[in-house]
């Protein structure tokens, strides 16, 4: 059971290194903005709001890591590419296209992209309406939608200097999608009975 999580984990190793070097520029940057502020606001920050906030940095950085470095499977796609693809592609969404046979790599880079994209910014569904806490659903999924794109965008501007990305309409609606669960649930968790009642109190 442990080594089937390993295995499924190892193919994303090569998004730990560029992690590792954004985390060591965007903390201390950031820890050293929130004690300036600290110093220049006459209102005290609490704990957990200054670990949530830390824990949104730290995400946002491996959200680049893992989107605007150039990428082994990416390269092999972008070969054969235009560098960008506006048509939604459900057989594509779903990895159940016919030159997708099972057990073939295609479909296992299918597949991992697929999972990949939602996996993504799930957690960025979870972070904004705890981030935000007044934000409606609709506002946070625009602002999910929003940083998607501008991922796309970047990584289409990025092949003028060699990169082999490519911006796709199916990851952006992947990236929406994970979004949504998050908000989804966040919202749900809010909403019931128990937690209404302590907000009302």
């Amino acid at each position: 059971m442990l080594r089937q999580i390993y295995y499924s984990f190892l193919v994303y190793r090569s998004i730990v290194a560029p992690f590792l070097v954004v985390c060591a520029v965007a903390v201390p940057c950031w820890v050293a903005f929130r004690l300036y502020r600290r110093r220049t606001t006459v209102h005290r920050p609490s704990l957990p709001r200054e670990l949530l906030l830390l824990s949104f940095v730290v995400y946002l950085s491996g959200l680049a890591a893992a989107t605007l470095p150039p990428s082994r499977p990416s390269r092999a796609v972008a070969e054969s590419s235009a560098g960008i693809d506006l048509r939604p592609n459900v057989a594509s969404l779903t990895c159940s296209a016919t030159f997708l046979p099972k057990g073939s790599t295609a479909r296992a880079f299918c597949v991992r992209n697929a999972r990949g994209n939602l996996m993504l910014f799930f957690p960025l569904g979870l972070l904004i309406p705890l981030v935000w806490p007044r934000l409606r659903f609709w506002r946070g999924l625009q602002i999910a939608i929003a940083v998607s794109l501008g991922i796309e965008l970047a990584q289409l501007l990025s092949r003028a200097w060699g990169s082999q990305r490519t911006a796709d309409i199916n990851d952006l609606i992947l990236n929406g999608v994970g979004a949504a669960l998050g908000l989804m649930l966040v919202h749900l968790l809010r909403w019931r009975p128990g937690a209404r009642a302590v907000r009302a109190a």
